[in-house]
């Protein structure tokens, strides 16, 4: 005797969807999926996700940008991260047996990813 083992709901893929990786303000590292219908109503839920971690203190995971991205390779050439203040990508400098990581900031000046308290932003 075998049981009829056909769901009673289908479940499909979502057309589009979305996920990033971030560090919680507790110092956890955490992923959001977001699903939709479609590539535009996926950007605008997105757009949304990535203002309300900013707004709440949330960092980006730069260590899963530094290991890879899940699919099949590493696309970062090592010679960038992201801000954890800005959360914009920075670029590795090196001189004279010295390596540093910064960006410029709007005003001109240039930002290592540390707070005022931790060494400042030039």
């Amino acid at each position: 005797m075998t049981a009829d083992l056909k769901p009673d709901v289908l479940f499909t893929e979502s057309p589009a969807s979305w996920n990033v990786r971030y560090i919680s303000t507790e110092g956890y590292p955490c992923m959001l999926t977001l699903r939709a219908v479609s590539g535009m109503d996926l950007l605008e839920k997105a757009g949304s996700a990535l203002s309300y971690l900013r707004e709440h203190g949330f960092l980006p995971d730069p260590g899963y940008r530094k290991n890879g991205n899940g699919n099949g390779g590493n696309h970062s050439n090592g010679d960038s991260k992201v801000c954890p203040i800005h959360q914009v990508e920075m670029r590795k400098f090196e001189k004279d047996g010295r390596s540093w990581y910064s960006h410029k900031l709007e005003e001109g000046s240039w930002c290592k990813g540390r707070s005022q308290k931790n060494g400042g932003e030039s």
